[in-house]
């Protein structure tokens, strides 16, 4: 068994109470601890888009490109880069790291091939005899 660990990208949020309003970047898995340790390092070493999302709590969680009127309010300024950084000074990461077995996950992608190789060298075989069958008609 070969175990595989896998790292999502990470959500840093912060939550602006004043408003309701979740502010988050993603970033690059296990990068924002480093970023912390090293706030020199380039931010496009760190993020995965200069985007800042936003979504209302207390909403159905749907994520948005926050607009400039609510980085205004919450962080006083537009400048995006400026507020990336104050996300990942002050924002709670959130990240899932999992393992993966990848030689049965190998053989199960194997199978699958297999059986649907199986089911087409079927279906490709009705087929041909339905055109014997039709074509003897003629003859």
């Amino acid at each position: 068994m070969t175990l595989v660990t896998f790292y999502t990208p990470e959500r840093v949020c912060w939550n602006d109470d004043a408003s309701g309003v979740t502010f988050f970047v993603v970033t690059k898995p296990e990068t924002t601890a480093k970023w912390r340790a090293a706030p020199a390092t380039p931010l496009e070493e760190v993020v995965n888009s200069s985007d800042v999302f936003s979504f209302k709590t207390n909403t159905d969680g749907i994520s948005r490109v926050a607009t400039g009127d609510e980085l205004q309010a919450a962080f006083k300024t537009t400048d995006v880069t400026a507020v990336v950084k104050s996300i990942l000074s002050a924002g709670t990461v959130h990240a899932k790291s999992f393992e993966l077995d990848v030689d049965s996950q190998a053989t199960t992608a194997m199978n699958a091939a297999a059986n649907a190789a199986n089911v087409a060298t079927s279906a490709a075989t009705t087929a041909i005899d339905g055109m014997k069958g039709y074509l003897s008609s003629f003859w």
